[in-house]
């Protein structure tokens, strides 16, 4: 397995040129070969081999480019009798293509490597903003998805998690306004701090005090810009079977009740970051029950503000009307391509957070 990673130049599998394309290099080798015993031509036959090493500068490393530039090299030199042969004029100017084909590839492996790191980095940046859901927190199965409207980005301002607390299991699905750095660190930190909050707070609206007051003194201290965030808080009662839900400008989710699907009435308090007041900031904390196998679906606006080709936003209530919940993973891949398949384009980031209760109120993990 080395020996072929090494072919490959380290790239992972995920980035890794086609075994097929790697190898057509050696095929217009051959057949380059061919063409100079057989052309006696030396304009034409030089032209076709001086390509070759050219094409594997795009595919192949430097040593596997440097190898086929000298045995092309040896076969332009060398003298055949049934060719006519190049004079050392020619065969200096083939030399400095060949050359030029080493340069070149050398060069995109270097970037390649660069790009590589770039996308671990990114990875790890990911999973720290959208860490990997276990399957079963407490009593609840989730399930959580995000995808990034930058292409080629893999992480962006938005950010989810579950997690258990001594007041119960909590969740947040944020959305940090903006694009680059300074709004993944800034969701980095949302999240930083509700993991904190959740073990000192005993109400949701505490938790959302916490996060402005993070966000604002941050953005004094100079640490971050003025940015706003929009909040989804819920939290999932051991005691009872019932949920609590908290907005801070975030959509309201769903309630999706065996083949019903109840659009949540939320009162939202203004996004993060506003600074409308000086007082301690207060919302509306909503309580609806939530029993056994009913599933909470919440999503940031990237979702239902994706568009079809006539400008109609998606009707994600409208099209999980009638559809018997399946597990939460299964319904966050249903959505998600659902979506895909209606929207002509999506401008924004997009979260889905799939959590269904599989256990009943006072049952054991």
């Amino acid at each position: 397995m080395a020996s072929r990673a090494s072919f490959f130049g380290g790239l992972r599998p995920a980035t890794a040129i086609p075994l097929w394309v790697r190898l057509l290099p050696l095929v217009a080798l051959f057949a380059a070969s061919f063409f100079q015993l057989f052309r006696p031509d030396p304009l034409h036959a030089g032209i076709a081999m001086a390509v070759v090493p050219i094409l594997a500068a795009f595919v192949l490393g430097p040593g596997w480019t440097a190898a086929i530039a000298a045995f092309g090299l040896a076969v332009v030199a060398a003298p055949i009798p049934v060719s006519r042969r190049f004079d050392g004029d020619d065969i200096v100017v083939v030399s400095i293509v060949f050359a030029t084909a080493i340069g070149i590839s050398w060069l995109r492996q270097r970037f390649e490597t660069g790009l590589v790191t770039l996308l671990s980095v990114s990875e790890a940046a990911q999973r720290a903003i959208l860490p990997e859901l276990p399957e079963r927190v407490g009593g609840l199965a989730c399930a959580g998805f995000y995808h990034s409207a930058q292409q080629g980005a893999s992480i962006g301002g938005d950010l989810f998690d579950v997690r258990r607390s001594p007041f119960g299991t909590r969740l947040i699905l944020g959305d940090v306004e903006g694009h680059g750095l300074d709004v993944v660190g800034a969701a980095s930190m949302l999240l930083a701090v509700f993991h904190e909050a959740i073990l000192d707070e005993p109400e949701l609206t505490g938790v959302a005090r916490r996060l402005e007051r993070r966000i604002l003194g941050d953005a004094d201290g100079g640490y971050i810009p003025e940015l706003f965030a929009s909040v989804l808080l819920a939290e999932f009662s051991e005691e009872c079977d019932e949920v609590r839900l908290l907005s801070c400008g975030h959509p309201s989710p769903l309630l999706l009740r065996g083949e019903t699907v109840e659009e949540v009435d939320l009162k939202p308090a203004p996004v993060l970051g506003l600074r409308l007041s000086d007082t301690p900031r207060a919302g509306t904390v909503a309580v609806l029950p939530f029993g056994i196998d009913e599933t909470l679906l919440a999503f940031s606006d990237g979702l239902v503000e994706a568009r079809d080709a006539d400008g109609e936003y998606y009707p994600l209530a409208e099209h999980l009307e009638g559809l018997v919940t399946p597990s939460p993973r299964s319904l966050v891949a249903f959505v998600w391509e659902d979506a895909s398949r209606f929207a002509a384009r999506m401008d924004d980031d997009v979260s889905i957070l799939a959590v269904t209760r599989v256990l009943g109120s006072g049952a054991a993990d």
